[in-house]
């Protein structure tokens, strides 16, 4: 069966040839034609039609309910229909239907000069390839133009006045085109080379607390920190014992002899301690239980003793009273002693340390003759019997030492955090290579030392920070204006600067602060193009160059560049040129 291919109210015959050559699989094809289309309404179309036919080897048929179409199509050789029903019927028209006379003329005319034409160049011309080869070398576009040439002039070129109107208008578009080509499209590119000179800037940097040194000169503002004190407390417990010894109770000891031997002696008698030895009294009253030593101040002391026959020792009979504290070697409490009360002395210690002479005498007469008594009227005091209490070892202490370097470390990080939210986002802590500019307060309790005595004990540790913070930002604006203030007036910092990398020379809490950095950059005389353009415009590139470095005494160089296409003279048109500074360094 026949493929339908719909021609569309605009397609020209270039496009049914093109579906053509699309088709290779079908060789029966069948053009709908509408009513109102443009293409197949003239010979020539019908002509070309029918070389592409035969060309690409096809059958071509014809649907139109258009007369001139039928008539042209079945004079060309097509097989024609009026309907698609007549087509599904297979009855083509038999006979072209009738045409107004003076338009069936001028067909006839044309196919017949046509086919002249056709005929003519088939006898005088050579050998040609084979058709098919040749249409598939040559576009539709190129077989149209071939056709409407061997078809003679067009209708639209037969009238001298349409000829000359279009031959003036191609005219007149070639010459707009021309001077849109020479007015717009063209652009100049002119480079203009300024010498410029190098800069090295060794900068230094202070720091002041205060929000008006961000103005000054090789000052930037910093912040003074000091962070709230972060405290903890931990605990320390006694773990270890001691002994405590006892507390002698001390006082004074009263005493008066009875002599024992030849004769009936009552004088006074001279009671001697000699040496460093001391006497020992204890009790002779059958307990046994207390005893007292003299003390250092009875040590090679002398007394006056009065015979017990004459009274009872008391402070008021004799004088001086021997002191003595309670003796630690005793088998008593060695706690306080009341008054009233009597001793003997042990003769054991009369013999070794004491001697006792009549008043007077300097013999030791009467020792061993005597027998001495002690009283205490008054009640001695002070003693305490032996106790025991708490102390830290050194265990205890290393383990606070630990706690406490503990809490030091967790507190450290606590202020080191609020220095930085202190600092904020976009500024930092300085510190120097020394590792100076933190200033960290640490305030540890005092450890109790090993033996010493005492109870549980709550310890506290505190700890804050002070620093300076400043802005890296702030800093490196403050190193790029010393850079630019090293300009002379009449020139202008280039963009390719460099500002090297900005060190914390010494910083200290409180705002104290020295920054250093190295900046290298270029700098050029000041020139602005812009007034340029409009008084280059139509010169010629020579001509703009010499203009330019006459007028611009910071230039070097200047460079003309053309496009697309280079021209005796610059653009007409001021926005079509474009001056461009290019900065020259070195020679």
């Amino acid at each position: 069966m026949s493929k339908l291919l719909y021609v569309e109210p605009t397609d020209e015959i270039t496009d049914l040839v093109d579906r053509i050559r699309r088709s290779e699989g079908e060789r029966d094809l069948i053009f709908v034609v509408p009513p109102d289309g443009r293409a197949l309404r003239s010979g020539l179309d019908l002509q070309l039609l029918m070389q592409y036919t035969k060309g690409f080897q096809k059958r071509v048929g014809i649907v139109s309910a258009d007369p001139q179409i039928q008539a042209l199509a079945m004079r060309t050789g097509f097989p024609t229909y009026p309907s698609i029903s007549q087509l599904e019927q297979d009855r083509p028209l038999t006979s072209a239907p009738a045409m107004a006379p003076a338009g069936a003329a001028a067909v006839g005319a044309g196919l017949a000069l046509t086919t002249a034409a056709v005929t003519s160049t088939a006898v005088q011309a050579p050998p040609e390839p084979p058709l098919e080869r040749s249409l598939a070398r040559r576009s539709p576009a190129t077989m149209v133009a071939a056709a409407a040439s061997d078809a003679g002039p067009r209708h639209w070129w037969q009238s001298a006045r349409t000829r000359n109107w279009t031959i003036g208008a191609g005219a007149a578009i070639f010459v707009v085109g021309v001077l849109a080509i020479l007015l717009l499209l063209p652009t100049a590119i002119i480079t203009v080379g300024v010498q410029s000179h190098r800069l090295t800037d060794p900068v230094t940097i202070q720091g002041n607390v205060g929000g008006s040194s961000g103005n000054v000169l090789d000052v930037v503002p910093v912040q003074s920190l000091l962070t709230p004190t972060q405290t903890q407390t931990f605990t320390i417990s006694p773990s270890g014992t001691q002994v405590l010894p006892p507390t002698p109770a001390g006082g004074s000891l009263y005493m008066c002899y009875q002599y024992t031997g030849p004769g009936n002696y009552q004088g006074a008698a001279t009671l001697t301690f000699t040496g460093t030895v001391t006497p020992e009294f204890s009790d002779q009253s059958g307990s046994g239980n207390l005893g007292f030593t003299t003390t250092s101040a009875a040590q090679s002391g002398s007394y006056t003793l009065q015979a017990c026959g004459q009274g009872s020792p008391s402070a008021s009979t004799f004088s001086p009273a021997l002191p003595v504290q309670a003796d630690s070697n005793s088998l008593g409490t060695q706690g306080n002693v009341g008054a009233s009360q009597q001793w003997g002395w042990s003769s054991s210690n009369i013999q070794s340390s004491a001697c006792i002479s009549p008043q007077g005498a300097n013999d030791c007469l009467l020792t061993g003759f005597v027998n001495i008594s002690l009283a205490n009227p008054q009640g001695m005091s002070g003693g305490k019997d032996s106790t025991t209490q708490s102390i830290f070892t050194s265990s205890d202490i290393s383990s606070a030492q630990t706690q406490e370097q503990q809490l030091g470390a967790q507190l450290t990080s606590k202020v080191e955090t609020d220095l930085k939210t202190l600092a904020g986002p976009s500024n930092v802590i300085a510190q120097d290579s020394a590792g100076n500019g933190v200033q960290l307060t640490v305030k540890d309790p005092t450890l109790p030392s090993v033996g010493q005595a005492g109870q549980q004990q709550t310890l506290t540790v505190a700890v804050n920070a002070a620093a300076t913070a400043y802005s890296p930002a702030a800093a490196r604006a403050a190193v790029l204006a010393d850079l630019k203030s090293k300009v002379p007036a009449d020139g202008q910092l280039l963009a390719n600067y460099k500002l090297g990398q900005i060190k914390v020379a010494s910083a200290a809490p409180g705002g104290s602060l020295t920054l250093t950095a190295y900046a290298v950059g270029y700098w050029a005389p000041k020139v602005d193009l812009a007034p340029y353009r409009t008084r280059i415009t139509f010169m010629s590139p020579a001509a703009a160059r010499s203009y330019l470095l006459s007028q611009l005494p910071g230039a070097s160089t200047v460079a003309v560049h053309q496009s697309p296409f280079g021209l005796p003279w610059l653009p007409l048109i001021a926005s079509r040129i474009h001056l461009v500074r290019q900065s020259v360094t070195g020679g």
